[in-house]
């Protein structure tokens, strides 16, 4: 079923929790409709978007520690996530 893509462990991973955290939203927005509000982003969003936010500054994040090669990208995985509880709190 998934042999048209090599699936590496941490591919397979980052996968599935993109897919838990949006099938959670999913199911919690059903039960709890979302409010909007505005937080320090200065623009006003409701939790869905703060979480898509927080998955592109991650991605982002990511990339950057590709691009510098060198540096440790469990550190900036932890930076990363760190920053996106940040959007998703108070974002």
């Amino acid at each position: 079923m998934l042999s048209w893509m090599y699936w590496t462990i941490p591919v397979a991973v980052a996968f599935t929790l993109v897919f838990l955290m949006i099938t959670g939203m999913t199911i919690w927005g059903h039960y709890s409709p979302p409010t909007r509000r505005k937080g320090f982003l200065q623009i006003v969003t409701d939790r869905g978007e703060r979480l898509y936010i927080a998955l592109i500054i991650f991605a982002l994040v990511m990339v950057f520690s590709f691009a510098l090669g060198s540096l440790n990208p469990w550190l900036f995985a932890g930076i990363g996530a760190v920053v996106g509880a940040v959007v998703l709190k108070w974002g």
